[in-house]
C-alpha cells in the first residue's frame, strides 16, 4: 500500500528553530516535510493566530504576506536537508513574484492557525537557486510564489560586504528622527510593527529599522532583511493608496513582483518612493527603495479590498 506523502504530513509539532535558520520557536512555521520527486518537495507550515507580527492585523484576516516567510523557511529546509548546503551559508534573495488567487481562505477567527502545505520545485544552477510553488490549504490553492536566491561562499560574502560598506561609508548621515506612522493607517495594531515614518516628501517614506524587533531580526543580519523591505513597501503603498480611497485596514497584498539589488545597509538612511493607480476596491503601486542615491529594491504591488 502506497502512502501519499502530502497526506502524511503532520502539523502538530514545529521543527527545531535551527532547521529554518531561526532562534526563537515563535518564529518557526515549518512542522513537517517530504520529498516528492527529484526536485519537488512538500513542506507543512502552521502560522499561529497570535503571532506578534504576522497576526497583527486590523481586519479579521490572516496575512498573505506571512507566506513569504513560510516559503523562505521551506527553501532553507530543502537546501540544508535535501541538497546538502551547509547550515549558515550566506544567501540573498534576488527576485520575488507572488499571486493570491482569492482571499476567502485567509479569513481568520482569531483562534485557528493558518496551516497548509507549501509545494515547491527547487532547481539549482551553480550557486543560484530558483524556487517556485504553491501554498495549498486543504485542496484550495491560496498563493503561488516564486523567487530566486543566490548563495555565497563565506569568505567571498565577507569580501563583498566589506567592499559595499566601504563604498557606502560616505553616506552615513544621521537617520531621520522620525516616529512611526499611526499603526491603523498601515493595517497594524502594534506600533512596534510599523517600519516607516511620515512622508519626508510627497509619497516618499523613511524606513525605520529596529534591530530589536523579534521577527525581522530574529537572527543576526549585517543588512536590512528582505522581509522588512517588503513590509516597508507594503506600508508605503497602503498610506498612498488611502489617499486614493482604499480602506487600508481592510486591504490585502494580493500580487507582487519585486527585485532586490545590492544589500541594504542598516545604518544608512533609506526611503521608499511610491506611486499608486486604481480605485477604492483595488490599487496597483509602483515602488522603489533608495539608499545613498542608489535604488536598492523595486517592484510593483497590488492591494485588494477585503470583503467583510
Amino acid at each position: 500500500m502506497t502512502t501519499d506523502p502530502v497526506a502524511a504530513l503532520a502539523f502538530d509539532q514545529l521543527v527545531p528553530p535551527e532547521t529554518v535558520n531561526r532562534r526563537s520557536p515563535r518564529e518557526v512555521f515549518v512542522t513537517d516535510h517530504a520529498r516528492l520527486g527529484a526536485d519537488e518537495y512538500a513542506i507543512a507550515v502552521r502560522i499561529a493566530p497570535d503571532h506578534p507580527l504576522w497576526s497583527d492585523q486590523r481586519a479579521p484576516w490572516h496575512d498573505p504576506l506571512a507566506l513569504t516567510e513560510a516559503f523562505r523557511q521551506a527553501f532553507v529546509v530543502v537546501r540544508n536537508g535535501y541538497l546538502d548546503v551547509p547550515r549558515g551559508t550566506p544567501s540573498a534573495v534576488q527576485q520575488i513574484t507572488l499571486n493570491v488567487p482569492g482571499t476567502d481562505v485567509f479569513r481568520a477567527d482569531g483562534a485557528t492557525p493558518l496551516q497548509g502545505v507549501v509545494k515547491v520545485r527547487v532547481t539549482q544552477t551553480d550557486d543560484s537557486f530558483d524556487i517556485a510553488g504553491d501554498f495549498v490549504v486543504g485542496s484550495v490553492p491560496a498563493m503561488s510564489l516564486s523567487f530566486s536566491s543566490l548563495l555565497f561562499d563565506r569568505d567571498y560574502y565577507r569580501e563583498i560586504r566589506e567592499y559595499q560598506r566601504s563604498r557606502r561609508a560616505a553616506d552615513l548621515a544621521a537617520a531621520p528622527d522620525a516616529k512611526p506612522v499611526d499603526p491603523g493607517s498601515v493595517g497594524r495594531n502594534d506600533p512596534a510593527n510599523v517600519v516607516i515614518g511620515p512622508a519626508v516628501r510627497p509619497d516618499r517614506y523613511p524606513l525605520l529599522v529596529d534591530r530589536t524587533h523579534p521577527s525581522f531580526f530574529d537572527r543576526d543580519y549585517d543588512h536590512i532583511p528582505a522581509s522588512l523591505l517588503i513590509e516597508a513597501m507594503r506600508q508605503s503603498a497602503l498610506l498612498s493608496a488611502a489617499e486614493a480611497g482604499l480602506r487600508t485596514g481592510e486591504a490585502a497584498l494580493t500580487r507582487a513582483e519585486l527585485d532586490f539589488g545590492i544589500f541594504v545597509e542598516i545604518d544608512v538612511p533609506a526611503e521608499c518612493a511610491v506611486s499608486v493607480a486604481g480605485g477604492p476596491g483595488s490599487m496597483a503601486a509602483t515602488l522603489g527603495i533608495d539608499q545613498g542615491g542608489v535604488r536598492v529594491a523595486s517592484g510593483t504591488l497590488e492591494l485588494t479590498g477585503l470583503n467583510p
